[in-house]
């Protein structure tokens, strides 16, 4: 009797963690009811038992993983939550060279208190911080330097020249388009503080005597330590290309799902997403990536690799 009993809820068990799988995969509750004959009600409440069993993403890193490069893309992916006028965001970040997400935080706003607390978080994890890499938002360069105060902090050049791009109205009049190529070509690849000072000095030379590109260039000379912290550590990438890619894929996701029933259905599904991605055996990556093919993020970073089977039981 005991053994059928423990059959019966073994076949249930590895039903509800087949229905989060799918979950993930961004099928809503409706569409999981059809595929395993449930109703809508009984797919949510399956998939939250099962989402409320996982360790969470923190909690992962604190006991497995230390081996991070200590350079992080951060940016934050706006969702939609029922009860919630506007999307909300969370905001998390991608070790650049493992392509780990040691943490996460998700929040009602993007503000200083809460990129604090996310930078807080990862000190307590004791995540070895040397720089970061993120679009213009003030708030996350902020909240960095005050959790870690000698942090290099990378503005993203795609960023910077398409927010120039609009200031300087490129798209629908031709009067600077001259000087925003003479910008892209400043920022076309990595260059020695030397070359660079001298290229930025001869575009100021030929506009100084025009006050939209003039000011532009003495806000560049302003904030050229964001601008080039890569000067400082040649492994800093210049763009966030790399979490763009990720919050393409999360945008995927959740697209499909219309909106998740409550914040806490939505951290808790975000959780377990980003422990999937870590889990997941990289097999696309090119270029000086090449080496994470075969492997998964998680296994780059934790202490003993060996352990990974632990992990992977979470999703059978």
């Amino acid at each position: 009797m005991c053994n059928k009993w423990f059959q019966i809820n073994r076949i249930k068990k590895d039903s509800n963690e087949k229905l989060l799988l799918t979950h993930l995969t961004g099928v809503s509750f409706r569409s999981l009811g059809e595929t395993y004959q449930v109703d809508p009600s009984t797919a949510y409440r399956r998939c939250l038992k099962e989402l409320e069993e996982l360790p969470h993403l923190a909690d992962v890193t604190r006991k497995y993983c230390s081996k991070f490069c200590g350079i992080l893309v951060v940016d934050g992916k706006y969702i939609k939550v029922k009860g919630y006028e506007r999307k909300i965001p969370v905001l998390y970040g991608i070790d650049y060279l493992t392509h780990d997400i040691p943490t996460y935080i998700f929040s009602q706003s993007e503000s200083y208190q809460t990129c604090r607390t996310f930078f807080s978080s990862l000190r307590l994890l004791n995540y070895p911080l040397q720089a970061i890499v993120s679009d213009d938002n003030a708030n996350i360069y902020d909240a960095c330097v005050s959790v870690y105060p000698k942090a290099l902090t990378q503005l993203c050049h795609n960023h910077y020249k398409e927010n120039l791009r609009t200031t300087l109205g490129v798209r629908t009049d031709t009067t600077y388009i001259s000087f925003m190529q003479g910008v892209e070509d400043l920022f076309s690849h990595k260059r020695a503080e030397d070359e660079f000072l001298t290229l930025a000095a001869k575009l100021y030379d030929t506009y100084k005597h025009d006050s939209l590109p003039a000011a532009i260039l003495l806000d560049m000379q302003r904030r050229l330590s964001q601008l080039n912290a890569y000067m400082n550590n040649r492994t800093i990438p210049t763009t966030t290309n790399l979490i763009e890619s990720y919050n393409s894929h999360l945008e995927a996701r959740v697209k499909p799902l219309k909106g998740f029933e409550s914040f806490k259905h939505a951290d808790m599904w975000l959780n377990a997403y980003f422990l999937r991605r870590r889990l997941k055996v990289f097999t696309d990556c090119t270029a000086k990536f090449r080496m994470l093919n075969g492997t998964s993020s998680l296994q780059q970073t934790m202490k003993n690799p060996e352990e990974i089977g632990e992990l992977l039981r979470l999703f059978r």
